[in-house]
């Protein structure tokens, strides 16, 4: 099952304070590697200060639900307010990823200071799935039904 939240960002919140806003929707005190959520921080106002995440999702996946998180910006994000609905579970209770897009230009510092300070944030192309959507589609699409034969 995939859920998704948004998060109002600039102007109403800095990309810092966007991400102090995701971190604090998904984690809990049984949270595994939340410092690695900390570590990231600066990075992570950076990527989303770049407002890619309007279009394309943060996509935390873990032991249970998959979480898409978008951001708004600008009129949308005045529109949408600071309310964020909150989380019936724990996303980083278990083993987790976080799959976030990237610009292109931002793709080789970002992902080498994410790869030391937060090995479970993953960069990928801004506008591509992540590699962990696309194996699960091409094995969904692997299989076919022959409508015909059912009737």
């Amino acid at each position: 099952m995939k859920l998704r939240r948004d998060i109002s960002s600039v102007p109403l919140r800095t990309g810092a304070e966007t991400w102090s806003t995701i971190v604090e929707l998904i984690t809990g005190s049984d949270s595994i590697d939340p410092s690695q959520l900390t570590a990231a921080a600066s990075v992570m106002a950076t990527l989303i200060a770049e407002e890619l995440h309007a279009e394309n999702p943060l996509t935390l996946v873990g032991t249970s639900h998959r979480l898409v998180i978008y951001c708004s910006f600008g009129a949308d994000a005045l529109i949408q307010g600071e309310d964020v609905d909150a989380l019936g579970w724990n996303p980083t209770a278990g083993d987790w990823t976080l799959h976030v897009p990237c610009g292109e230009d931002d793709l080789g510092w970002a992902g080498t200071t994410l790869a030391n300070r937060a090995p479970r944030i993953k960069l990928h192309q801004a506008g591509e799935p992540p590699a962990v959507l696309e194996e699960a589609g091409s094995t969904a699409g692997s299989l076919s039904v022959d409508w015909g034969a059912l009737s």
